[in-house]
């Protein structure tokens, strides 16, 4: 049986602030990226692993897939909440969810499932050591943000490292060539800065009321840098050929978090702090 869990938590984003993070806006701008990103990139890898499941002769395999596509499924769902309150404040901005989930779907149209395989392996595995900076440095970037917002994203990349070989196991399973996903490992991370570029120029030209530095500064400024170069390190080496997904070195935190979590705690506002309701004219 896999050793995923399938959660589903109640973030009350609705009225999330397009800058939900006064204290740093660019922060605040990369992670509406991830949001719009998120809910194409998820369905996706969703309608992926659910063309993989037919090939999966390996029971304990089936369960993660299906588990993990479960856990993907969820996070979509709970980002394009996200998503639509932005949406509703910044009407325009349907135009960028909707190119996204049109980039993804001439994705899934023009490559054979080992491709999309390969994209999802790799890109998973790129997660970890990303998020990873992310957790470690949770109180700076996140703890003067939105509790609600902030704290979904916490949850979010607290399971990309609990499932952080889910992917790269069920494309080793059905497709199994390192050098196939090596091969076209450009090709999708190419595919994602795009649409990063894209949605980032989109919401620059979409929303305006937003701090001169929100579109320009570095978000992880208040990082060390020698944490970032680590973590940008750590990309590098999650496309090698013998990566190990399993055995990455882990925040922290992702223990930290699944104690509150089991323990029952409300982990819908585990940080950040609570927003005032926004005043309708």
């Amino acid at each position: 049986m896999s050793n995923l869990v399938v959660r589903q938590i109640d973030f009350d984003v609705d009225h999330a602030r397009f800058i939900w993070n006064p204290d740093n806006p660019s922060f605040s701008v990369l992670m509406n990226q991830i949001t719009f990103f998120v809910v194409g990139f998820e369905k996706y890898m969703c309608r992926v692993m659910r063309d993989a499941e037919a090939l999966i002769t390996d029971p304990a395999v089936m369960d993660e897939a299906v588990a993990f596509r479960k856990q993907e499924a969820i996070h979509a769902q709970k980002h394009l909440r996200h998503a639509r309150a932005l949406i509703a404040q910044y009407p325009a901005l349907q135009n960028v969810l909707d190119n996204v989930l049109e980039s993804y779907e001439a994705v899934y149209a023009a490559h054979p499932l080992e491709y999309h395989l390969a994209y999802a392996g790799g890109l998973e595995a790129i997660f970890t050591p990303f998020f990873k900076m992310i957790l470690d440095h949770r109180a700076v970037l996140f703890q003067s943000g939105d509790a609600q917002v902030a704290s979904l994203f916490i949850w979010h990349f607290c399971e990309e490292i609990e499932h952080r070989s889910s992917a790269y196991d069920v494309y080793n399973h059905v497709v199994g060539s390192h050098w196939y996903r090596i091969r076209h490992t450009g090709t999708f991370q190419k595919h994602t800065r795009d649409l990063f570029d894209m949605i980032k120029l989109e919401f620059a030209a979409y929303v305006q009321d937003v701090p001169a530095n929100a579109y320009s500064d570095n978000p992880f400024a208040r990082i060390p840098v020698l944490a970032q170069v680590k973590s940008a390190l750590g990309v590098l080496a999650s496309q090698l050929p013998w990566h190990d997904s399993v055995n990455q070195p882990l925040p922290a935190y992702y223990s930290e978090w699944l104690g509150h979590w089991q323990a029952g705690t409300d982990v819908s506002q585990i940080i950040g702090k609570p927003q005032p309701p926004v005043l309708s004219d």
